[in-house]
C-alpha cells in the first residue's frame, strides 16, 4: 500500500467522521437536518410537524445529534431553535440538499416533456 495513503486510514483519523456518519445515517436525523439547513431559525415544534413525527421522538433524534456536537439549540423568546454547527455536516447537508433540489427540477422538466398518452 502506498505509504501517502496511510495518514488518511489511521482510525483515530477516521473513527469521528464514522461517528458523525452514524448520527446523520438515520433517516429521521438526515431529515431534520435538511430541515435545518433549509429554514432560518427552526424550533422543535417546525421539525415534528414537518417530519409529521411525535415531539418526543424529533427530540430524541435532536439529543443524539447534540450529542455528536453536529447541532446546537439556542433558547429565542419562548422557543428552543436549532442549528447545524459542525461545517463538515454542513457541507454535506447543503451538497445534498442541492442535489436533491435540482433532481426534483430535473424531474420536473422530464414530466413536462413527456407527451401525455391519448385517453
Amino acid at each position: 500500500m502506498n505509504n501517502d495513503l496511510m495518514p488518511a486510514c489511521k482510525d483515530e483519523l477516521l473513527e469521528p467522521y464514522a461517528t458523525k456518519f452514524k448520527a446523520v445515517g438515520h433517516p429521521v436525523r438526515l431529515k431534520i437536518l435538511c430541515i435545518i439547513a433549509r429554514q432560518d431559525v427552526p424550533c422543535v415544534g417546525d421539525l415534528w410537524r414537518c417530519l409529521n413525527q411525535p415531539q418526543p421522538v424529533v427530540s430524541q433524534h435532536l439529543a443524539i445529534l447534540k450529542s455528536t456536537g453536529i447541532v446546537s439549540s439556542e433558547v429565542q423568546k419562548t422557543k428552543r431553535v436549532y442549528s447545524i454547527i459542525d461545517p463538515f455536516i454542513k457541507d454535506l447537508i447543503t451538497s445534498i440538499v442541492c442535489a436533491i433540489e435540482a433532481e426534483t427540477v430535473q424531474e420536473a422538466e422530464e414530466e413536462k416533456q413527456t407527451p401525455l398518452s391519448p385517453v
